[in-house]
C-alpha cells in the first residue's frame, strides 16, 4: 500500500462523498461539515474544493438538533461539534474497530445514554459506518445524538435513566430525520427531448418527412465506486 494511493485516491474519494452528503437538503438542516485545508490551514466548508492538490484529513462537523434534557422535556437549542481526523490505517483497513480520531464538545448534555456534554460513543458509530467510510460515520454520530435505533447499542452506557426513558418511548428517535443512508444507491435520470423539426413554408409542396424524431431516454446510473485493496504477498 503506497502513501500516494492514500493521498490521491482514498482521501479524494472521502472528500467528494462528504461534499455530496452536504448537498442533501434534509441532512443540511441539522449538520454542517467543514475541513482543514492542508495548504492554507484555514477551515473551509466542504462545498469548496481544497486550495491545492492535497485532500483533507481533518474535518469538523457541527450538529444542531432537538434533544431531551429530562423525561418529557425537549430543548431545541442544542449544538455539538465533532472534530475528526482520518489516517491511512483507518482508510486502508475498513474491518478495523479503530475509527477516525474524534473529539467532541457541546453547549450542554443531552438526556442520552450515548452522549455527554464532552463525550460521544464514537466506537459503535464507526462499527455501523466503517464499510461505507466517513460520510456514513458522520450520519451515525448524528443518529446517536438523535437516538435512532439503527445505531444505538443496547444498555445504559453513559446514562441508565436516559436509556430507560428511550425504551419507554419505544426506542423512537427524538426527531424523525430522513438520513440519506442511500447516498451511494441513488441514480440520476436524464431525459433529452429533441427539438421539433423546422418547417419551411416555401417547401411545403415538396415531399419531406414530417415525422418527429423519436424521444430519446438516456439513463445515467451512478454507482458507488469500489476500491479494492490487495496486499502484496510476502
Amino acid at each position: 500500500m503506497s502513501n500516494s494511493f492514500y493521498e490521491d485516491t482514498l482521501l479524494k474519494e472521502e472528500f467528494h462523498l462528504v461534499a455530496r452528503l452536504q448537498q442533501d437538503t434534509e441532512f443540511s438542516r441539522y449538520v454542517t461539515v467543514f475541513y482543514e485545508d492542508r495548504v492554507s490551514g484555514e477551515e473551509r466548508p466542504v462545498s469548496l474544493p481544497p486550495s491545492g492538490s492535497r485532500y483533507p484529513e481533518k474535518y469538523t462537523v457541527q450538529y444542531r438538533m432537538p434533544v431531551y434534557v429530562s423525561p418529557g422535556q425537549l430543548r431545541r437549542d442544542w449544538q455539538g461539534t465533532v472534530a475528526m481526523q482520518l489516517s491511512e490505517p483507518v482508510l486502508t483497513n475498513k474491518h478495523s474497530y479503530h475509527g477516525p480520531h474524534v473529539t467532541f464538545h457541546s453547549n450542554f448534555a443531552p438526556y442520552n445514554n450515548h452522549v455527554l456534554q464532552n463525550s460521544i460513543c464514537s466506537g459503535n458509530a464507526w462499527v455501523v459506518a466503517r464499510d461505507n467510510g466517513l460520510w456514513h460515520f458522520i450520519i451515525s454520530l448524528g443518529a446517536l445524538i438523535n437516538q435512532d435505533e439503527f445505531v444505538c447499542a443496547e444498555g445504559g452506557h453513559y446514562n441508565r435513566d436516559a436509556y430507560a426513558y428511550w425504551l419507554s418511548r419505544n426506542r423512537n428517535p427524538v426527531t424523525n430525520i430522513n438520513w440519506p443512508l442511500d447516498l451511494l444507491a441513488k441514480e440520476t435520470r436524464i431525459v433529452i427531448e429533441p427539438k421539433p423539426p423546422q418547417i419551411n413554408p416555401l417547401k411545403i409542396a415538396q415531399k419531406t418527412s414530417d415525422k418527429t424524431p423519436p424521444r430519446m431516454n438516456i439513463e445515467i446510473k451512478v454507482k458507488p465506486r469500489e476500491i479494492k485493496i490487495t496486499e502484496k504477498k510476502k
